[in-house]
Order: C-alpha cells, then structure tokens, then sequence
C-alpha cells in the first residue's frame, strides 16, 4: 500500500481479499461489481475491532465490524445504519441522535451509495447479512 497506494485510491481499484469468510467475499463481489470500491482495512489501517459491535446470530464482533468497517461508513452512518435496520422511521433516527431529518436523510443518501444498494430496505438487508455473517 505504501507503494501503490495513491493510484489506488486515485484510480478506484478495488482489491479482494482472500482470507474472509464467503459472505463477506460475495458482499464485497457484489458491491466491487454494482461500482463500489473495496480495499482491506489492513491496508488502510482501519481497526474495526475498536467499532462497538457485540456478537450477534454466530458473526463475531470482529467479522461484523470489519464489514462494515470495509463499506467505508463512518461511525454516525453505522449508527444511523443501525437504527434504520431496527425499522426505525427517520424522524426518530434524527429525534434519538440530535439531528435534523434532512441531516438523516443525507446520512441514508449516502449509506445507500457507500454501500451499493437502491433503497433503505436494502441496506436495512444488508446490515442484517453482515451482523449474522
């Protein structure tokens, strides 16, 4: 990364890891391939395991952070992420973390694109496969 990191970042080259688990792999194929750009945290020093995530249906906290921690949300998307996938409405997304609702609608804007789906029920899926990987 030190070498050819800048023209990977600048070129949008996506790298694929080899050493997750095959859910993880598939979701970051699947992202690669709808346009995404993945590269592994190692390589962009990212520390998922510093991310509050408990064990959830099997995924460690670990795996279930390095995922997202590979979608390039940042940590009030995760939160916003989060309380979207519980079904909550986005007045009291905003209501719960102080923000306006126009704010929170940037926050879901934005997850959708980071995370290559078309609507909220798809990131809402999303989240779901990734905190049960």
């Amino acid at each position: 990364m030190a070498r050819h990191g800048s023209a990977i970042l600048t070129h949008h080259i996506s790298l694929l890891p080899m050493n997750v688990n095959l859910t993880t792999w598939l979701l970051i194929l699947r992202m690669i391939v709808s346009g995404g750009h993945y590269i592994p945290p190692a390589l962009l020093h990212c520390r998922p395991s510093e991310l509050p995530m408990p064990m959830l249906n099997g995924a460690t906290a670990t795996e279930s952070a390095n995922a997202i921690c590979l979608s390039g949300l940042t940590p009030r998307e995760t939160e916003v992420l989060e309380m979207l996938a519980s079904g909550q409405p986005n007045k009291i997304i905003a209501g719960k973390l102080n923000l306006s609702e126009h704010t929170v609608k940037l926050h879901i804007h934005r997850i959708i694109g980071k995370l290559g789906v078309t609507n909220r029920t798809e990131a809402a899926i999303w989240y779901h496969r990734i905190r049960g990987a």
